[in-house]
């Protein structure tokens, strides 16, 4: 291979990552010129004609661009007075990226290896959802979500962003001052595991970023006046992702099921009929199967078909009394409604628990609180929090 692929090693972590964008964006124009050989050469052997070609393109057109690169960069110097040179200007930038999940160990993988590739700090949180925040130089941070972007995704978003700038120093100079100095993470890609999604909002708030985490259940900050700085898509207040029709979400808890098969069928049925999504998982307090079951129902859709499930099951003989015969619930409570953030998925891993495999309702505290932050929000989580910790002190 041509020596002028070679990576000088004096290069810093952005100039390397602007030479992989420049060699990514001229791979299209090798391929073009490797097709074209293959074609002149169709029923012969080729393979070491293409690759003479591209031997001969890198040679020829990628040591062109690098020069017309430097020439670019020597003009740019050349023309610029210390007076300029103090009005530069960096932004370093925050962005939320909102995923279905993030389970992939190669993703994974590739999220650490890409953070410290562009010199960007922030966390991963793994599971559903998975949610990443990076901050950086914002160069750096949109080739970061360019690369990853360009995985397999069954969603990927981003949900909010901010930046800010950073001026030259009053030096005669004008030598910028360190991004690092204004950095409210650590300089790295740290992961969180699935049931870490209140520690991730606790590490925001306490970093002053707790707008900016909110978008990830699609909470925008709305400005008082003119002068208020929103946390949106390009700093405009405005989400990159708007749905057309508002979710609404309710969680009930249940006492009690004594037909656990019919009672969840009659669930999923009647809200299957109105349109909306549901989910129905018994939990424990520690996991502990040998004790009496906690029992969530959470319903999603637009508000009037919610409501027109929880009529229905007020009024309908849903359950079994200790004799066998249909009865009415009575023992059910909402513990929390309002606007929901995304409906109750079938695809969404919920994992029963290991004393008790046949039950796929049984699900770990950890995974149901992962589910509802993602479904109703951190209201959510605290009532889970909150009925466990009632049940613990009975």
């Amino acid at each position: 291979t041509s020596s002028s692929l070679d990576v000088p090693n004096s290069m810093s972590s952005t100039d390397l990552a602007s030479f992989r964008k420049m060699a990514m964006g001229a791979l299209p124009d090798l391929l073009r010129a490797c097709r074209s050989t293959a074609t002149e050469y169709a029923g012969c052997e080729a393979v070491f004609v293409v690759l003479s070609r591209a031997d001969e393109w890198i040679d020829n057109e990628w040591a062109k661009i690098l020069q017309s690169t430097k020439s670019d960069a020597n003009i740019s110097l050349n023309d610029s007075s210390p007076k300029l040179s103090a009005q530069i200007r960096k932004l370093l930038a925050r962005k939320l990226i909102y995923s279905h999940h993030i389970i992939a160990k190669t993703k994974r993988k590739a999220i650490g290896d890409l953070a410290r590739e562009y010199n960007l700090g922030g966390y991963a949180k793994i599971g559903w959802p998975g949610i990443i925040i990076i901050e950086g130089e914002e160069g750096d941070c949109n080739s970061f979500i360019d690369e990853i972007r360009s995985m397999r995704w069954q969603h990927l978003v981003v949900r909010g962003e901010e930046s800010e700038e950073i001026g030259a120093s009053n030096s005669v100079d004008g030598n910028l001052d360190s991004l690092d100095d204004f950095r409210k993470f650590p300089n790295k890609m740290t992961e969180l595991a699935e049931d870490q999604m209140s520690y991730l909002s606790e590490i925001c708030r306490d970093v002053g970023l707790e707008d900016l985490f909110m978008t990830s259940m699609k909470i925008y900050k709305q400005a008082d006046d003119g002068n208020d700085e929103n946390v949106g898509g390009a700093n405009s207040g405005t989400p990159q992702e708007v749905d057309n029709e508002a979710l609404f979400g309710t969680l009930v808890l249940v006492d009690h099921m004594n037909d656990k098969k019919g009672y969840t069928k009659w669930i999923h049925k009647a809200c299957k009929s109105s349109g909306c999504s549901c989910m129905v998982k018994r939990c424990f307090q520690n996991d502990d199967c040998s004790l009496r079951p906690i029992i969530f129902v959470g319903i999603v859709g637009d508000e009037t078909s919610v409501r027109k499930v929880l009529k229905r099951w007020r009024t309908s003989r849903v359950d079994v009394d200790s004799k066998g015969n249909p009865c009415l619930e009575r023992m059910k409570k909402v513990m929390a409604e309002g606007q929901a953030f995304a409906d109750f998925s079938e695809e969404d891993s919920t994992p029963s628990l290991p004393r008790d495999g046949s039950s796929s309702d049984i699900i770990y505290l950890k995974d149901l609180e992962s589910v509802l932050a993602s479904v109703g929000g951190l209201s959510w989580v605290d009532v889970l929090k909150d009925t466990i910790r009632s049940k613990t002190s009975n």
